[in-house]
């Protein structure tokens, strides 16, 4: 019998996933001064994505982690 473990960054990103990372990206931008597209917020966003996908799922602490990675 073949065991296949499924690592929280293999699961599939739904729209409601989507739109948090979207409003903590939005904010982070927004207070760090950075256009909401461009090379800089384009890595922040892949930022957002790993840490979601690493579990930090509440908005406030991707935030607050968003605004560190600055």
């Amino acid at each position: 019998m073949l065991k296949s473990s499924i690592h929280p960054q293999d699961l599939p990103l739904f729209s409601d996933d989507l739109d948090i990372m979207d409003k903590v990206l939005h904010a982070a931008c927004e207070d760090r001064g950075i256009p909401h597209r461009g090379q800089e917020a384009e890595r922040l966003g892949a930022v957002i994505i790993q840490l979601y996908r690493h579990g930090v799922k509440e908005d406030s602490k991707l935030l607050a982690l968003a605004k560190a990675y600055l």
